[in-house]
């Protein structure tokens, strides 16, 4: 192996060097906490047996028993992390052995002798576009060895050559190849402890309030143990921000060996060529699930959809002009970064990986060439590998409801439909996609056909070219963000802490970050906004010099009539749909009535909507016969919905009904009439055609 590429880096040893120092902190800390609970216990103890023998009644009895409990609730809480144990859901993974899949572990077998770490404990197989090492673990496994288990996606081998399934397999197990990444291991392993102990306070909670239920006196010591508690987890959170923040920038360097190692032993550019194709693979899947969830009153489904996520795979990359090398997309960072413009992150607190570019900056800088080639499809190492497939595939719609017996869809009768909703449900290639999220300027008056058309400098491929598209995702980013964080703010999303950009925030932080992410969403709306008021003129001037002004002319104020209509309609929609969202979850009888009141308030504004498109003409193509007669039965009752303290299920299925079609309708409706005016505009650019 190459020493050199392998060998820890400074900025490793320096992160490795805090996160231990701040490991150190912490234990200090949470040493000396320890201590005055043990005192603390000891002395509830004294004074609640003390109680009991010189007060002898059942209140006293049972404020004594509370008292020896109070210091035993901070005790156990400062040490319930040595009995938790974290195992992961195996349901869902298919086990393989060596007799079963020769060829795969014959891969891995190559991959631990020259990364130099063992082989894994077992091997599954799972439907995901992944790979990744897990093993279950407790509060012994930082002293004990723990051998890890290795899950290898079927989606991922279904979209990967030999030699991109070697490299994502040996960067798995890169983490683990040395002596010196075992301080890595062990710093994410104690940092995931800690983390567990601050903010996975579940069923110790459930267990507390069971006790304080059991008597309104030993609910006293429980709310004043609590009280204990949370000034114990404040002063514990700020050390473990230091170790967070040290651990966060360690995993970075723990990423860049592991990638490293996968370059030694196989190459640098497999491993690139896999980071950068696998949100393409993964996207194909997500496709796929939803075009089925589509097709669940059709009663249609597949008998194996990963021959699909290769067609929808390869669809995307031909509409997006990358090319092909070993029968794959070969995906540009350029691509990749298209729809990762996020900088949000809080699933996972004691684990960060770096940006993608920089990975790849690295993988390149190192330069590693491919010794051997082996650029056969991956999945052909498989066996029975259909069979395999099949059994993901039914694994995916068991829990999909049917009315009747599904019937299973061809290979061939996928690409028809899909390639026909997709004609069906796109705008024109010319824009590249940007009016997939962004509407046709619309906020011109009723004089902006009447002023002079002038003759611009842009043409339409600049118009909408990877420039203007970035500020465009980066908005939806921002505005993705926003609400992340706003639901974090109310509580919504319960987590105490978040990454933005890499930094640490807590909960404290959100209002300056909502404030924060507005300022820079209305920057981008501006440049936009410009923008768009230039496509719009470039298009009046084509539309006069094609002499064809007066359709342009027809079509954007078309638009523009049913663009404001439909702002109107979306926010009856979601504002009935938030009033009505209690519904789904468990209230009492009092908040029910509360919010009912809410909902009838809405459902009046909704109705006036609804009436308004069914008594549309322009509609009328989009509501069937049997749709409009129950719309009309639902518009022309006054529902109450709840009463004698239940639901009345039947009135709430019509409400339902109603919303659902509506919002469907409304959406329909306004993706029509945008892509009528879309459709004229390309031709513009291409009279000849049109």
């Amino acid at each position: 192996m190459n020493e050199n590429a392998l060998r820890p880096s400074e900025n490793f040893k320096k992160m490795a060097a805090r996160s231990v120092q701040a490991i150190i902190l912490f234990m200090a800390t949470y040493v000396i906490l320890v201590i005055f609970t043990l005192a603390l216990t000891a002395v509830s103890c004294y004074l609640g047996i003390k109680l009991m023998q010189y007060i002898r009644s059942s209140i006293t009895f049972i404020l004594g028993i509370g008292l020896i409990g109070f210091g035993f609730m901070i005790l156990f809480f400062l040490v319930k992390f040595v009995f938790k144990s974290n195992k992961l859901d195996r349901s869902h993974l298919l086990e393989i052995t060596r007799a079963d899949q020769p060829e795969i572990f014959k891969m891995i077998d190559e991959i631990v002798l020259n990364v130099r770490t063992d082989f894994p404990k077992k091997v599954y197989l799972s439907n995901e576009v992944n790979a990744s090492v897990f093993y279950d673990s407790n509060f012994w496994s930082m002293f004990f060895p723990v051998r890890k288990n290795l899950i290898i996606g079927f989606g991922l081998i279904n979209t990967t050559t030999a030699d991109e399934l070697r490299a994502i397999l040996a960067h798995e197990f890169g983490h683990f190849s040395q002596k010196s990444m075992k301080v890595g291991i062990y710093v994410y392993q104690f940092n995931k402890i800690v983390y567990d102990m601050l903010y996975e306070n579940e069923s110790y909670d459930k267990v507390t309030r069971g006790i304080a239920g059991a008597s309104s006196y030993i609910s006293i010591f429980v709310l004043i143990s609590d009280k204990i508690i949370g000034l114990m987890q404040q002063i514990l959170v700020r050390v473990y921000q230091v170790l967070s923040e040290s651990y966060s920038k360690l995993s970075h360097e723990m990423e860049f060996h592991a990638d490293a190692v996968a370059a030694v032993t196989v190459g640098s550019k497999p491993l690139i060529d896999s980071l950068l194709r696998m949100q393409l693979a993964s996207r194909s899947v997500d496709i796929i699930y939803n075009y089925y969830e589509r097709k669940i009153d059709d009663c249609i489904i597949s008998k194996n959809i990963f021959p699909q996520q290769i067609l929808v795979m390869n669809f995307l990359a031909q509409r997006n002009k990358l090319p092909f090398e070993n029968g794959f997309p070969q995906v540009s960072i350029g691509y990749y970064n298209r729809f990762n413009k996020s900088k949000i992150s809080f699933s996972n607190q004691y684990s960060s990986h770096p940006e993608t570019d920089e990975r790849i900056k690295r993988l390149n800088d190192l330069g590693i060439p491919v010794v051997k080639p082996y650029n056969e499809m991956a999945n052909k190492l498989l066996v029975d590998q259909e069979k395999i497939a099949e059994k993901f595939t039914a694994q995916i719609f068991q829990h999909a409801v049917y009315r009747e017996q599904p019937s299973l869809q061809q290979l061939s009768d996928f690409e028809a439909d899909f390639l026909k909703e997709n004609d069906q449900n796109s705008y024109p290639d010319i824009f590249n996609g940007y009016f997939d999220y962004r509407n046709p300027y619309h906020q011109f008056n009723a004089d902006a056909f009447e002023l002079p058309t002038i003759s611009s400098e842009l043409n339409v491929e600049e118009f909408f070219d990877d420039n203007n598209l970035s500020v465009l995702y980066e908005l939806k980013a921002l505005e993705a963000d926003l609400a992340i964080i706003d639901n974090i703010d109310s509580q919504v999303i319960n987590v105490k802490t978040f990454n933005y950009d890499g930094k640490k925030y807590s909960l404290a932080d959100c209002r300056a970050m909502i404030d924060y992410l507005k300022n820079e969403i209305s920057k981008k709306n501006e440049q936009l906004v410009l923008l768009d008021e230039k496509v719009f003129e470039y298009f009046r001037f084509l539309a006069k010099e094609n002499e064809t002004e007066a359709t342009f002319k027809s079509l954007s104020i078309k638009y523009k009539r049913v663009a404001e209509e439909f702002t109107v309609q979306e926010h009856a929609y979601s504002d009935l749909a938030n009033a009505t969202r209690f519904m789904h979850t468990s209230a009492s009888k009092e908040m029910i009535k509360r919010k009912m009141v809410v909902v009838k308030k809405e459902e009046r504004k909704f109705k006036d909507c609804l009436l308004a498109i069914v008594n549309n003409d322009e509609y009328a193509s989009l509501i069937t016969e049997g749709a409009k007669t129950a719309l009309a039965d639902y518009l022309k009752h006054d529902y109450k919905y709840f009463g004698a303290d239940l639901y009345f299920d039947e009135e709430i299925k019509d409400l339902f009904f109603a919303m659902n079609f509506f919002g469907g309708v409304i959406v329909e409706r306004h993706f029509l009439v945008k892509k009528e005016l879309l459709e004229f505009s390309s031709k513009l650019t291409n009279p000849v055609l049109s």
